[in-house]
């Protein structure tokens, strides 16, 4: 298959990585990427090994010289809208395959392209920058994915996905399953970003993400879902509760450490615009969301490392 992963960082370069054996795949990425990977390579650190593999990069959609039968968009959320209009300009009728943390990106999409294009994504598999052309897989729960109108072709995707060896499983609610990992995100993994916590055996942490998890549920009943938000926020806490992963680092506070941007607006800083909207207050999140906010203003964690 044809594949463009658009806005390739560590996540999508690993994705891009898996399916290189395959598929026709280019990665469009900033320029110091793009540099180094197409002449070094990629290399992958990835159950107990290592592997190289040389991708195609480009620094431009316009560099791209085939029509993409899909597009992996990998950017971070805050820049979902100018990435789907640079794919709407290049490839109107491609499919569409969304992985971002949050529920933004795909609600957005909806505003421009045909429901039938979109395939979200919930993925949970991490991944990060251990040199400029070296990646770790640091832990791997697979992914998610899901139709929003064309079950053929998600059927295609899902074998496109299985074959390349990335551990995945088709969705019967995609929207259910995005909805439960911005509710995890919300949670577990901005307290995660905050405090190097990586599980719920703290009462005071188990508090915390209790509270977020009922507000964003008392925000979501507001909202047409074809789900039950009040349950999906129980089977979250659950969930979160049974995380216990050896190695997190949750990409928030990856971007606090590197005194970059972070999500948060996407994330619990969503969940304060839409408490804002349905008259709910959100006090736990916008704790949150403020508390993100100050650390990416000061850069204090960044000065540590």
């Amino acid at each position: 298959m044809k594949v463009v992963v658009q806005a390739a960082g560590a996540l999508g370069l690993l994705i891009a990585w898996f399916l290189h054996d395959k598929n026709d795949v280019v990665c469009v990425s900033r320029k110091r990427l793009v540099d180094v990977v197409s002449k070094d390579g990629l290399e992958v650190k990835f159950g107990g090994g290592n592997e190289k593999k040389m991708l195609k990069m480009v620094e431009s959609a316009d560099e791209v010289e085939f029509y993409p039968e899909l597009v992996i968009l990998a950017c971070k959320s805050y820049d979902s809208d100018e990435n789907l209009k640079i794919i709407k300009e290049h490839w109107p009728e491609t499919r569409i395959m969304t992985i971002q943390n949050g529920i933004y990106t795909e609600y957005k999409a909806l505003e421009i392209f045909k429901r039938e294009q979109l395939f979200p994504a919930s993925v949970l598999i991490g991944s990060k920058f251990i040199g400029i052309s070296r990646l770790e897989q640091f832990f791997d729960y697979g992914m998610k994915v899901g139709s929003l109108g064309d079950s053929e072709f998600l059927e295609e995707l899902l074998k496109l996905l299985s074959e390349s060896n990335i551990r995945v499983e088709k969705s019967d609610n995609i929207m259910r399953d995005k909805w439960q990992k911005f509710m995890f995100y919300c949670s577990s993994a901005t307290i995660n970003a905050l405090t190097a916590t990586r599980d719920l055996s703290y009462e005071h942490t188990r508090w915390i993400v209790k509270r977020a998890l009922e507000e964003i549920a008392a925000v979501g009943l507001n909202m047409e879902l074809d789900f039950d938000v009040e349950l999906l926020a129980k089977e979250t806490f659950d969930f979160c509760m049974e995380f216990k992963p050896d190695v997190w680092n949750a990409s928030v506070g990856v971007d606090l450490r590197k005194g970059k941007k972070t999500e948060i607006d996407y994330l619990n800083g969503y969940v304060v615009k839409l408490g804002k909207r349905f008259n709910i207050d959100v006090p736990v999140n916008e704790t949150l969301f403020r508390l993100v906010k100050t650390l990416e203003k000061t850069g204090l964690f960044a000065k540590f490392i």
